[in-house]
């Protein structure tokens, strides 16, 4: 017998993804999930796993342009571009440098806060209806500074955090010893922050959301979305690599970087580029770290999961399907072992891994309604921030679907911003 529940296709298995089909089931949909690879396999797999709602400030702010110069002539270092590629990411990239005016930045900051500041409670919510409430560790973070300079320089940073409510304090060099003792002994200082969380395993948390999901009646497909089909007022179908042709009632469009095809051909243009990030997971690094670590000096993240020790970052330009440069992961070892002087030679049991974050120029994801098609949503551009946001997109995407009212400003999220 056929359901008489509305139905809704979401594109997309990753942390957005799987978070909106979980709220959907809970409006009343029957929901499809459609990826290429299995839930938690994409950009969800080797993230640093953190769930970080004080991350408020824009990506690309005038902090970060002063050093990109010299980033960019580094094929290793934090941010690069790969030049065959710079054509098609110039306007994304003048965009980006657009967000350093005052006006623009504050745009932002509060766009990000007005995410963040759910971000807990959003997670408590989709841990409790997966069963999952045991995969995150709700942990601090440490930043490091190699001078008081350094640390000064941050300071506007901090004042913005202190608005929103985000807790941290200056720590000595004594107290970093003893928080941290396997870290370098001459780091100047650090700041502390009393809520920044990581997900045990990001990828094992978004497969047993996805089994969860399937659990209470949804479906999990895997198979590659080669094109979307529309009438100018609504979708009509997918048509699948392997099924072929799948009609479709309401459709979430949630596909990580590749999300700007799917939008394209559904009639909206949008600003999206594939932030590469690398990582380097090591099972046994002969170090111990409490929690989260960032250094001020180097793009990137530390983080204690159960799978080993992950160094993760960087940035990187090359478009979504360019090969991978393991090179710039093994760097990350070189890195990070200034930071961790006892950290163990590589060898053959560490995992290296590259994922395609999906970016948009000014930090903010794209979540919301076509602006042309009337049974279409879209949820993706959530960057560095995938598994922070994934729960609150998925609970925001679900309550529009549901027509019911927000007290945020969603405007901020148009997919269509960039062009208006």
């Amino acid at each position: 017998m056929a359901s008489s529940k509305p139905h809704a296709t979401v594109v997309g298995a990753g942390s957005i993804g799987i978070s909106c089909a979980v709220h959907l089931q809970s409006e009343g949909y029957d929901v499809t999930v459609i990826d290429r690879v299995p839930p938690g396999q994409g950009c969800s797999f080797g993230n640093a796993g953190g769930v970080v709602p004080c991350s408020v400030l824009p990506e690309f702010h005038a902090g970060v342009l002063t050093k990109l110069p010299g980033w960019l002539l580094d094929p290793l270092g934090p941010l690069h571009i790969r030049w065959r590629h710079l054509p098609k990411a110039l306007p994304w990239m003048l965009k980006a440098a657009h967000c350093v005016k005052p006006s623009v930045k504050r745009h932002i900051i509060e766009g990000k806060a007005a995410l963040s500041l759910r971000v807990l409670s959003d997670y408590d919510d989709i841990m409790g209806k997966t069963g999952t409430a045991d995969m995150l560790n709700r942990v601090d973070g440490i930043r490091l500074f190699d001078s008081e300079e350094q640390y000064r320089a941050e300071d506007g940073s901090r004042k913005i955090l202190r608005e929103f409510g985000f807790d941290q304090k200056r720590i000595s060099p004594g107290e970093l010893r003893e928080l941290e003792p396997d870290i370098a002994t001459d780091f100047a200082l650090g700041t502390w922050y009393d809520v920044w969380y990581s997900l045990k395993n990001p990828a094992t948390f978004v497969a047993a959301m996805a089994e969860a999901m399937v659990r209470n009646g949804g479906a999990v497909l895997q198979d590659d979305v080669v094109s979307a089909e529309h009438d100018g007022t609504r979708a009509l179908r997918l048509v699948l690599r392997e099924k072929g042709e799948m009609v479709v009632d309401k459709l979430v469009i949630a596909a990580g970087a590749y999300s700007d095809l799917l939008a394209k051909q559904l009639g909206t243009r949008t600003m999206l580029e594939a932030e590469r990030g690398y990582h380097l997971t090591i099972p046994d690094p002969g170090v111990k770290i409490n929690r989260n670590l960032t250094w001020a000096a180097r793009h990137g993240a530390m983080v204690p999961l159960d799978v080993g020790l992950r160094l993760a970052g960087t940035d990187e330009f090359a478009g979504v399907d360019a090969p991978p440069n393991w090179e710039r992961a093994n760097v990350l070892w070189k890195v990070f072992k200034r930071v961790l002087p006892n950290l163990r030679p590589l060898d053959d049991s560490a995992q290296r891994w590259m994922g395609r974050r999906p970016g948009t120029p000014d930090s903010l994801p794209v979540i919301g309604p076509s602006p042309m098609l009337e049974n279409v949503w879209y949820a993706f551009g959530h960057g560095h921030l995938g598994m922070t946001w994934g729960p609150t997109t998925g609970r925001l995407i679900a309550e529009m679907m549901a027509g019911k009212p927000s007290n945020i400003d969603l405007n901020r999220y148009r997919i269509d911003r960039f062009y208006n």
